[in-house]
């Protein structure tokens, strides 16, 4: 069994990780964003989810505009490339795990392609004219998420789209951006307000995603990175004969 994604990233061919967040700051009546608080307490507390070989090591917040992702997304990518030339000899996947808020959700969810469109009040239109309709995920979300819920109160879910608004803005941006780079990827999660998704379920939940990522993409877990696979196919051929 084996699942492929469009420029896929390897499995099992990484000695670290290193996980590079951002948020989004106030918007509208969202005067103080979840996605802004989760992605700077993980952060500061990295401590709680740092492991001998993944290492979350960058946070950035985003004001709620294009424009402002336009002329600040560089700063995210310039960390990136500091990163692989300080570290060229080391075997390493950069990881960019984008959050932002869905209010009306109550797990959290894991996005899996970008489209190339914005709509606000503003503007209606491609968000690169020279850029396809939609970038997928390099990584496989589906089975990502799969693995996550093998775990005790880890809920989640994967979803096909982002919107049209700027959580698809950044994911698109991101994509478009780590497409032709070999070990770079970047994810998107939207995430319910706190009240219903609490801190430590967030704590939770990430140190269960970086296990699932450690699964997959670093060298000596074969047989975890096959053991998930193979109960991922057989979770999701249950539930299908159960829908027949």
């Amino acid at each position: 069994m084996e699942y492929k994604t469009e420029n896929q990233i390897p499995y099992n061919k990484y000695d670290k990780i290193n996980i590079y967040l951002t948020g989004f700051g106030p918007f509208l009546t969202v005067k103080e964003n979840p996605s802004e608080k989760i992605s700077s307490y993980l952060f500061q507390n990295n401590s709680k989810l740092n492991t001998e070989s993944t290492f979350i090591i960058y946070n950035q917040i985003f004001e709620v505009n294009s424009v402002y992702i336009d002329n600040n997304i560089s700063k995210l990518f310039d960390i990136i490339n500091k990163n692989k030339i300080n570290n060229e000899n080391d075997n390493i996947l950069h990881v960019i795990i984008s959050l932002g808020v869905a209010e009306s959700r109550d797990v959290n969810t894991l996005e899996i392609r970008g489209q190339n469109h914005i709509y606000d009040r503003i503007v209606d239109n491609k968000i690169d004219e020279n850029k396809p309709d939609n970038y997928f995920s390099k990584n496989p979300v589906k089975y990502i998420i799969k693995g996550i819920q093998n775990y005790k109160n880890s809920e989640c879910k994967f979803n096909n789209d982002a919107g049209t608004y700027l959580c698809n803005y950044m994911y698109f941006t991101t994509l478009t951006k780590c497409f032709d780079e070999k070990n770079i990827c970047s994810f998107f999660l939207h995430v319910p307000k706190l009240e219903n998704y609490s801190m430590d379920k967030q704590v939770l939940f990430f140190k269960n995603f970086i296990d699932v990522l450690e699964s997959l993409y670093l060298k000596g877990n074969e047989s975890k990175m096959k053991s998930l696979l193979e109960r991922s196919e057989e979770r999701r051929v249950g539930k299908e004969c159960r829908s027949r």
